[in-house]
């Protein structure tokens, strides 16, 4: 395949690339970024498809101006190579071992499996039929390239999943939160392989420079699609007090297909678990509804956290986040006045404070909640218990810091402020 690059016009491409680029920097830069997409024998599939699909999006603009024939000569091979790639097929394999298919399968959703397994292998087959155009390739076919695709009925099944993934998101269950996770990861999946293969058609039907319209309405279909992922995205990363159930058991770095997507299109979601500013900070821990009652690891009653309304060093606290989790937010909860003491959650509900990090019991899920009024509550569980949530339960004048998986109509004895006191 190597070989096959080094026949290419790379330097009509920097000759097209002269037009769009300002300055002798971003020339080399694009012109290297092209040669690297070409060799693709090795390396990184998804940060290899990210560069490509910014080189494609940051030359679409001028098409109408320029053709580019040599540019999309390149691409065009490029996004065949990238929808071709054996570590592209065997993550998406539809058989009893694939994560996402074996687990539609125990969820009995055996409609939606055989379909989606319908869509990617025709896909695939695009994609193979796609890779044996030439660039002699009668008009006539280069025109009717996009009839090969499914399009409508894969967006009339993305749509579907959509919705029916936001409705198990809003459904305060264990059992809708794990399987709204599996269609998440579903979702992107599918909508890889069809931006992949909708940029090849493009970018060979702009290479061949025939019929104009076709090759804009394949363009228009790739806008589309992007929005529509894009709202799909936002609907997973924002946390509501609807779908907390979901972000309590929605690990992104467990859920590879999404993953792939964000680094395919370099997104970034909020995640406080990589944000410096906040793990290096000291906070207070304090009751949404009763901004008085702050969350104490006490010395008394074997350690046990409770809710105080003293302020002392007992309520200060660092977030630490988990190796390899912090995209995740999961975090140990670490005293800074008790150094070596960390909160977990004990079987029975109750937490105490233990010596050393602890395992799944005292590793915390952060959920952050932004409200209209712009102030950012919080939803604490542990991964030993998802779904169990961290609340205030006032006993005999004590107020204890427990956690349930009832969650009530007015939740807001589950909803916590995390304020800096840092010195």
């Amino acid at each position: 395949m190597a070989e096959k690059f080094r026949t290419l016009p790379m330097d009509t491409v920097k000759e097209e690339l002269k037009i769009i680029c300002r300055s002798e920097k971003t020339l080399h830069s694009v012109t290297r970024d092209i040669t690297q997409c070409a060799e693709l024998d090795a390396g990184d599939i998804f940060q290899k498809a990210s560069v490509a699909l910014n080189i494609a999006s940051m030359i679409t603009p001028y098409v109408q101006i320029v053709p580019f024939p040599g540019i999309f000569c390149v691409m065009s091979k490029v996004f065949h190579k990238l929808g071709d790639l054996d570590v592209l097929k065997s993550r998406t394999k539809p058989n009893q071992k694939d994560k996402i298919y074996s687990e539609l399968q125990r969820y009995q959703d055996s409609e939606l499996r055989s379909t989606a397994i319908g869509f990617q292998k025709a896909l695939f087959n695009n994609n193979a039929y796609f890779n044996e155009i030439g660039v002699d390739a009668a008009e006539s076919v280069i025109n009717s390239l996009e009839d090969k695709m499914s399009v409508n009925e894969i967006v009339g099944f993305l749509g579907k999943l959509h919705a029916k993934t936001q409705e198990l998101m809003e459904t305060p269950n264990l059992t809708s939160a794990y399987r709204a996770s599996t269609y998440v990861n579903l979702y992107f999946r599918i909508a890889i392989l069809r931006t992949l293969i909708l940029w090849q058609v493009f970018c060979i039907k702009q290479r061949c420079g025939y019929d104009k319209s076709s090759t804009n309405g394949v363009f228009a279909m790739i806008t589309e699609c992007q929005n529509s992922d894009l709202e799909m995205l936002s609907n997973v990363s924002e946390a509501n007090i609807k779908n907390v159930f979901f972000h309590t058991v929605f690990h992104p770095t467990e859920n590879e297909s999404f993953i792939n997507f964000l680094r395919m299109h370099g997104y970034f979601i909020p995640c406080i678990g990589q944000d410096r500013r906040f793990y290096s900070q000291v906070y207070g821990i304090r009751s949404s509804t009763s901004s008085d009652v702050n969350l104490e690891m006490s010395s008394w009653y074997g350690g046990r956290i409770l809710g105080t309304k003293a302020k002392t060093n007992a309520c200060e606290f660092k977030f630490e986040p988990v190796k390899e989790r912090g995209m995740d937010n999961i975090f140990h909860l670490r005293s800074t006045y008790w150094s070596d003491h960390y909160v977990y959650m004990y079987k029975d509900g109750n937490c105490y404070s233990v010596k050393d990090k602890p395992d799944l019991e005292g590793q915390w899920k952060v959920v952050k909640l932004e409200n209209e009024d712009g102030q950012s509550r919080f939803i604490l569980s542990t991964l030993k218990w998802p779904g169990r949530f961290l609340y205030i339960e006032n006993f005999l004048g004590t107020l204890s810091i427990k956690s349930t998986y009832d969650l009530p109509d007015d939740k807001s004895n589950f909803l916590w402020e995390i304020f800096n006191i840092s010195k």
